[in-house]
């Protein structure tokens, strides 16, 4: 069931459809008037870019149309989207398509059909003035609206007039009334759209398409490939000179035809110029009718796309008779068409021409190692070719130009100078590293500059440390590539057998306490440190093992031996205090002090309570029984 409403717009009836969607009339409430409505309805058929390019192309439409205001095309009012379709309010016309009459019995007359066509090409002007390529002329977007007013419909394959004709292969137009280089896929201006008028100017004129075939590549073989029948031949209400201006118009080479719109109306016009106003359509009684001069001049040959061969028919001599003897009222009128006739001019000096940019934008250019600020280039077909260079830091490329190159775009794509990277050694939270700093945990994506040698380091608890070097100058696809290899590989495990001690000690492997029992200690093959702590026996030894995978290491208990520390002092109202070199102060007890420590190097501080004085000694114990450490206070 159709919708009743598109935005505010109520919609009156449907108009068509075509193959993007649907236009209906409708009514603008809010100024009351009538318009129509041109819904695109394909985009939920396509996916994820394929819409995008859609939507895109369809407010490329929206944006064109809306800079032309001109009476000869069709205005646009407003552009929205409801329920997800979008969609263009446009100027309501009442007329037909000049489709409508292309066929035999519908022909119209042959001064209404040019000026129509004139009038196109004036609007068609207005448009390429602005920059403006429609790029899809074709009689059913042509309207009739009077006599011979014209209005262009449907700008919805315009761009600007530095656009290319396909993209990603996909073919944009109608087959039958595209130009050579639109079928090429060539650079494009107005005068493909002046090309495709004169295709309309044919069919109108003789119920003919210029290029017919009975598939799309046989239609798109005769475009690039092939003549027209001429429409003076085709046709007997087709006078000889606007048959002449339609081969002109449909030239292969675009600086062959007319160059603006406005010369176009204007040639096309004067071609006509000599037909009666009251020339009727093939429907009707009367024939064309040809308005020669007073002079009796013969019909002019057919113009013959190949040169004469020397010793033919002489007709230049017999034109020049026409313009020098009996005949000079004829000669004088003909004069400038028999001339064409007889001697065409020179061709134009050929040149290709190829538009130039780079990827990144920006890039210095040079040809053929010279500066080079241009955005195109032109040179001859038959060279010499130069060569075009950019520089991007470490990263250069260079084209040689070719004649392959003539009407397109030459890209100078650069590799990136930096490139992001994935970091995923397959360990959540692994420490990444980039050239020594700290960037993060795993998993995380790491920028490199590709110019410099850059160096990748990663590292877990449980996990082998691994590090990947990136070559200055490698490709981004090649950095990515080494970093997805970048892998932590599990230590393999062995076990460490606690070793059982004289004393009891607190077990400390890699400063995490352990119990000593059972098999051991579960530990990846490496080294660790093994540290054995008794406080009361100042007992505080650590010691590096190596474990292997796969086998149990059992380390030696290596404990100081324990020492007789005695101390004495007069008087006996003394403190000791105790500490390792470098170590704090710890109190032992009062004097007189007999206890059992560990062997080694220790300070002795004795405290007399009263005075606070104090007297320290360097001592070291030895296993067993030391001499005792005497202190006296108030004696010289």
């Amino acid at each position: 069931m159709q919708a009743e409403n598109i935005g505010r717009y109520k919609i009156v009836r449907e108009l068509g459809r075509g193959a993007m969607g649907r236009v209906f009339l409708a009514h603008d409430p809010q100024i009351d008037r009538h318009v129509a409505i041109k819904t695109i309805q394909i985009f939920d058929a396509l996916q994820g870019t394929e819409q995008q390019q859609a939507r895109e192309r369809f407010m490329r439409e929206a944006r064109a149309a809306g800079k032309l205001m001109h009476p000869g095309i069709v205005t646009v009012f407003d552009v929205g989207e409801a329920d997800g379709v979008p969609y263009l309010a446009m100027e309501y016309v009442e007329g037909a398509t000049l489709d409508a009459f292309c066929q035999p019995e519908t022909l119209l007359p042959v001064k209404t059909v040019v000026e129509i066509v004139a009038n196109a090409a004036e609007a068609l002007d207005f448009a390429h003035a602005t920059g403006i390529v429609h790029r899809d002329i074709k009689p059913a977007n042509l309207m009739r609206v009077g006599e011979t007013s014209v209005k262009i419909m449907d700008f919805g394959l315009a761009r600007g007039a530095e656009a290319q004709i396909t993209h990603d292969g996909a073919l944009l137009g109608t087959p039958s009334y595209m130009s050579p280089e639109q079928v090429r896929g060539q650079q494009l201006d107005g005068r493909t759209d002046l090309f495709s008028l004169a295709a309309c100017l044919y069919e109108m004129l003789t119920a003919e398409k210029p290029f017919g075939g009975d598939s799309i590549s046989a239609i798109i073989f005769r475009v690039v490939n092939e003549e027209p029948e001429e429409p003076a031949s085709l046709h007997e209400r087709v006078p000889r000179p606007l048959s002449a201006f339609v081969q002109r118009g449909l030239a292969k080479n675009p600086d062959e035809r007319f160059p603006t719109g406005e010369a176009f109306a204007h040639a096309l016009r004067a071609a006509a110029s000599e037909i009666s106003a009251d020339v009727s359509s093939p429907g009707g009684s009367e024939a064309p009718t040809v308005v020669r001069p007073a002079a009796d001049v013969p019909e002019l040959p057919k113009p013959s796309r190949k040169r004469k061969r020397r010793g033919g028919f002489p007709w230049a001599a017999m034109l020049l008779v026409l313009l020098l003897g009996g005949g000079a009222a004829a000669g004088y009128v003909y004069r400038d068409k028999i001339m064409e006739l007889i001697e065409p001019p020179p061709p134009p000096e050929v040149w290709y021409e190829a538009t130039v940019r780079t990827e990144p934008e920006g890039l210095e250019v040079t040809l053929d190692g010279e500066p080079f600020v241009e955005t195109s280039i032109r040179y001859k077909p038959e060279g010499p070719f130069a060569v075009l260079a950019a520089q991007d830091g470490c990263r250069s490329v260079t084209h040689q130009v070719s004649a392959a190159d003539n009407g397109g775009e030459i890209v100078l794509v650069t590799d990136p100078v930096k490139t992001d990277v994935q970091v995923d050694p397959g360990v959540n939270g692994a420490r990444v590293r980039l050239n020594g700093k700290d960037v993060g945990r795993s998993p995380v994506s790491v920028e490199l500059d590709l110019c410099e040698e850059n160096e990748l380091a990663v590292s877990a608890k449980g996990y082998q440390n691994n590090t990947l070097r990136f070559a200055a100058g490698m490709s981004p696809l090649e950095a990515r590539n080494a970093a997805a290899g970048l892998q932590l590989a599990g230590i393999p495990l062995g076990r460490l057998q606690l070793p059982a001690t004289p004393q009891t000690v607190k077990y400390y492997v890699n400063g995490e306490p352990r119990t000593r029992g059972g098999d051991g200690v579960s530990l990846p093959a490496g080294r660790h440190t093994l540290r054995m702590v008794n406080e009361a026996l100042w007992i505080d030894v650590s010691q590096k093992v190596t474990v292997q995978a796969g086998k149990t290491a059992k380390p030696p208990a290596d404990l100081p031996g324990i020492a007789d520390l005695v101390v004495q002092a007069f008087p006996a109202n003394c403190k000791v205090f105790l500490r390792k070199k470098g170590g704090d102060w710890r109190y032992v007890d009062d004097v007189p002090l007999r206890s059992q420590i560990a062997a080694g190097e220790y300070e002795v501080k004795v405290q007399l309570k009263p005075t606070g004085q104090e007297e320290v000694r360097q001592i070291e114990l030895f296993p067993g029984q030391n001499p005792p450490i005497r202190v006296s206070f108030g004696r010289s």
